[in-house]
């Protein structure tokens, strides 16, 4: 008969456990998911779940594990301006509008995906889907000094000028802005377009050279105590929600040339970057797109203002008594001092934006039409050709 000391049933005990802790670790092993160490493509939601590919599939950690660390700050990422781009199902296509208030939003605003059918180009009203939308806050617009032209000036469709002096004028014209577009450079029919503005473009500044003198840049006429008048003028481009005194309406104002069943017909864009989708070809338009192909004559408003500057030189002058010990001489009262003249030319300036309504525009800001297409010519439309999609069969 075999008996066991207590010593050796110790021993026994505590073999079994080990082996059946490295049974656990061994088969179990497989189906343990670490807080720490999600599978590739999964991660752990704060409730324990795990998520892969969109799908909650298991429950992986138990309530009391931790999953961050207490006080650690979650990494913030960086949040989209504009939603994914998705496939719509056959026959339809999507249309977004973007950055609608509404204060059930989380952010306070939605971007809004409507359904559209191909054929008519009509919206489902049943099937509109809201995405949360971020960068769609009010911005702060730029404080500017309001100053009225100092000069007589005259203004033509994109250009003003100023007479300094007798003959003299500064003139500024307002430049082309430079539009582009994608696909380039025809679009297709029901595909989304993406029309591009650069920066807000400053004009260089457009002055008087030489400089003038003897002309009172107060009174703006002539006057011997004044000289090197330096005269500039120019045309900025701004975008909402400057200027202050009366905003624009847009970054760039696109008016479509859409058929009467197209929508939308015109875009006021507050960003660089607008979409357009056109339903219809350009079948039949006017035929100045690249390759005289018939475009669409889509209008880019662009929205200006005047900035002026100017510099010159005042005389300070003064007299004084200097003592000559000549009995002839008197100054303020007292013979033996004669008068001594100065003069100190002293720097002075003066600038300013001028509101263009006190010279009879509707607005304080111009706006104009003037561009340059992507192939380099200047015009007022952008022509845009779209095309339907064929199918191109090749010979054997």
């Amino acid at each position: 008969m075999i008996t066991s000391t207590p010593k050796f049933s110790r021993f026994l005990i505590a073999l079994v456990a080990v082996l059946l802790l490295f049974g656990l670790l061994c088969f179990g092993g497989a189906t343990l998911i670490r807080a720490d160490d999600p599978p590739p493509g999964c991660r752990i939601d704060p409730s324990g779940s795990l998520i892969c590919q969109g799908t909650a599939v298991v429950t992986a950690v138990p309530t009391h594990v931790t999953t961050v660390q207490p006080g650690t700050p979650r990494p913030t990422q960086p949040r989209p301006t504009r939603p994914p781009t998705e496939t719509p199902p056959p026959g339809t296509f999507y249309r977004w509008r973007y950055c609608i208030p509404d204060s059930v939003s989380p952010t306070g605003y939605w971007h809004a995906k409507y359904v559209c059918d191909q054929a008519t180009g009509q919206c489902y009203p049943t099937a509109i889907s809201l995405i949360a939308a971020y960068n769609c806050g009010t911005p702060t617009p730029t404080t500017i000094k309001v100053n009225p032209l100092p000069c007589p000036a005259g203004f033509t469709q994109n250009g003003v000028w100023c007479l300094i002096g007798w003959v003299r004028r500064a003139e500024a014209h307002i430049p082309p802005v430079p539009i582009s577009y994608r696909p380039y450079p025809r679009g297709i029919v029901t595909d989304k377009m993406e029309f591009t503005a650069p920066g807000l473009i400053v004009q260089d500044w457009a002055c008087t050279s030489p400089q003038v003198d003897n002309w009172n840049p107060r009174t703006w006429g002539y006057d011997e105590d004044y000289r090197n008048l330096y005269f500039c003028i120019r045309w900025r481009q701004i975008a909402w929600p400057d200027p202050s005194p009366d905003p624009a309406p847009a970054w760039i104002r696109y008016v479509w040339d859409e058929r009467a069943w197209g929508q939308p017909q015109e875009d006021a864009s507050r960003q660089q970057v607008t979409e357009h989708i056109y339903v219809t070809s350009s079948a039949q338009k006017t035929e100045n797109g690249p390759g005289s192909l018939p475009a669409y004559q889509v209008q880019a408003h662009s929205y200006w203002i005047i900035d002026w500057r100017m510099t010159w030189e005042h005389a300070f002058r003064w007299t004084d008594c200097r003592r000559t010990r000549d009995n002839n001489d008197i100054c303020e009262g007292q013979k033996g001092y004669a008068v001594v003249q100065h003069v100190e030319w002293r720097g002075e300036s003066d600038d300013g934006t001028a509101d263009l309504r006190n010279y009879g525009a509707p607005h304080f800001y111009a706006d104009s039409t003037l561009i340059q297409i992507p192939d380099g010519r200047v015009m007022n439309v952008l022509p845009v050709p779209v095309i339907e999609v064929q199918g191109v069969i090749g010979n054997p």
